[in-house]
């Protein structure tokens, strides 16, 4: 069967199960629901809470032995005193514990999976009622960013469309059950970039979705190409989205970035309105931020997340490697959804210069100031102190871009490195279909986050 029949009965079966009519009720009722004040807001949540101790005690094994949570208790000082914090290393060492049904998957329930970029993939056991809730967040964020239910969108998030070796148009599947164009991220290039700024031109989407790394690629592609499309926003997620890139986009298509921050275990969720600031949906988790010791912080620390939908498999202080911290007083958008900062980039990705010191992704993207001759940019750890800049260049690209870049990197990110330029044909895509733009390669690294000198 060819691959766009395929994939078009699977784009309608997640139709019928993500976006049906108890999905799009949900939204509107999470929407509604934003004006509340704070204590409604957390009266909801605290109950939600209650309902995922009791599931948790009643499936997984880990938690079957713990005392019930009783009514006059508070649910976070009762789930921070009887439960501990866990991580993947402990779901995948103790699957009899933290699985249900001894660690095996029954048909009717969905799998998510780790795309195991840390090193250990991870699968997790999801319902279909968390799946529903998962498109009605996703939902209200897009309402957000100005879209309505119905309206075309263009996706660029790493689906395969079309099969790999392709080499002519179409790069692209519509979707007409969900009114979405989904366009291949593996075949995006400048050369075939305009046959897909034509189409999302054509087929009347004012909203982009995409990972932060091909919307760029498609922002530049559209900038060299001085293409007209303009959009009324591009939601980006599942990468970080660093300041040179949000640029770009919108200085592209004319409009917002709105960004969202979530993980495949959906233990937190986090977008931004449209003041630009990141807010924890206190109906999707219970998040808490905590240091190394597994303490409450002010500062950036882990991300420690408590699911409150999903009751095949619920996840409870679930601590991911990523940073966070929160940010006080009232937001200008009028919502009274907690705020956080995000830490810039993966912890597993951190860069570290000559001293040992961490440098932000954010700030490495200041290499690339006024270099334009570039289709691909890579940035890596290679040893203690030593960076290699992989770079596909464009026509054009000389000695002279390569002095630039260099001269970027030390007077504008860090002076304490040594660093080298490599030049390629291409930097491949991820399984997964995303672009890994800071990539740490150094084994020391890691007593460095452990805080090992």
């Amino acid at each position: 069967m060819p691959l766009t029949i395929v994939k078009s009965l699977s784009l309608l079966t997640r139709h019928l199960v993500r976006r049906n009519p108890f999905a799009l009720a949900r939204a509107k009722t999470l929407i509604d629901r934003e004006s509340l004040p704070e204590e409604a807001l957390l009266a909801r949540q605290q109950w939600l809470l209650r309902k995922t101790l009791t599931t948790a005690r009643a499936r997984l094994p880990a938690y079957s032995s713990l005392p019930d949570c009783p009514p006059d208790a508070n649910p976070y000082d009762w789930l921070r005193q009887h439960y501990p914090v866990i991580s993947k290393p402990d779901l995948v060492a103790n699957r009899q514990l933290y699985y249900p049904n001894g660690g095996k998957r029954r048909p009717w329930w969905p799998l998510g999976k780790t795309s195991g970029t840390s090193g250990t993939p991870l699968e997790v056991f999801r319902s279909i009622d968390s799946v529903i809730w998962e498109e009605a967040f996703h939902l209200q964020f897009w309402a957000w960013a100005g879209h309505r239910n119905g309206a075309p969108q263009a996706i660029l998030r790493g689906d395969q469309v079309v099969p790999s070796g392709q080499a002519t148009p179409p790069f692209w599947l519509w979707d007409k059950y969900g009114k979405q164009l989904f366009m291949s991220t593996r075949h995006l290039k400048l050369q075939t970039a305009g046959a897909m700024l034509d189409r999302i031109a054509t087929q009347g989407a004012a909203q982009l979705r995409a990972y932060p790394s091909s919307s760029y690629e498609l922002a530049r592609a559209a900038e060299q190409l001085n293409h007209p499309l303009r959009l009324r926003a591009v939601v980006t997620g599942s990468e970080p989205v660093y300041p040179a890139q949000r640029e770009q986009i919108e200085r592209a298509f004319n409009c917002r970035v709105f960004d969202f921050y979530g993980m495949a275990e959906r233990t937190a969720f986090a977008a931004q309105c449209e003041h630009g600031y990141y807010h924890l949906n206190p109906e999707y988790s219970y998040v808490e931020i905590l240091d190394e010791r597994n303490e409450p912080t002010t500062d950036f620390g882990y991300v420690v997340g408590t699911t409150l939908h999903n009751h095949v498999m619920p996840l409870v202080r679930y601590r991911i490697s990523d940073k966070a911290r929160w940010v006080s007083g009232p937001c200008p958008c009028g919502r009274h959804y907690p705020r956080i900062e995000l830490s810039s980039g993966k912890v597993e990705d951190q860069l570290y210069d000559a001293d040992n010191n961490p440098v932000s992704a954010s700030i490495i993207t200041f290499a690339l100031k006024g270099l334009e001759r570039i289709s691909k940019t890579q940035v890596a750890q290679v040893g203690p102190g030593e960076w290699e800049v992989r770079i596909v260049p464009d026509q054009g690209f000389s000695k002279a871009d390569e002095e630039k870049m260099l001269n970027n990197i030390r007077d504008l990110v860090t002076d304490r490195l040594q660093v080298r330029i490599r030049l390629l044909d291409d930097i491949p895509l991820q399984a997964s279909g995303k672009f890994k733009w800071v990539s740490q390669e150094w084994p020391g690294a890691k007593s460095l986050r452990s805080g090992q000198q």
